[in-house]
């Protein structure tokens, strides 16, 4: 089971582990990205809540392994060209995944565990990168 319930992602939440979710492809001038949101507990209760828009860069036919996007941010004055932005805090679990929903388009459907990332990367280079916000098959 790749993606987690409701109760799985606020479960995970709640006990300090991050989730993550693939928000899907873009293409700015000849570029094209692939944006993706993190929520991110810390141990004084505070979550972050991110999103990261990274170069679309990876050739599956040269990699084998399930791989992140390019470490190179789409938006070069992004601070450690990491790409990740702070979108907003959150007190509690259930107010964090709101704020994804509501600034990020994140669907509540398909949150996965911190890491797990990179197969949905794999799925979307298979499915063609589509441009737009990802619906996982």
């Amino acid at each position: 089971m790749r993606y987690l319930p409701m109760s799985l992602a606020l479960g995970a939440l709640r006990h300090g582990r991050g989730i993550e979710q693939l928000l899907g492809g873009f293409e700015e001038g000849e570029r094209r990205g692939v944006r993706y949101a993190v929520i991110s507990p810390t141990s004084s209760g505070v979550l972050y809540v991110t999103c990261t828009a990274v170069e679309d860069t990876v050739d599956l036919a040269r990699h084998s392994a399930f791989l992140y996007p390019s470490d190179d941010a789409f938006y070069p004055e992004d601070a450690n060209r990491e790409g990740a932005r702070t979108i907003g805090t959150a007190t509690t679990p259930e107010e964090a995944l709101m704020l994804a929903e509501r600034e990020l388009g994140a669907d509540p459907r398909w949150w996965v565990d911190l890491g797990m990332l990179g197969y949905e990367y794999r799925d979307f280079i298979v499915r063609g990168r589509p441009l737009g916000p990802w619906q996982p098959s």
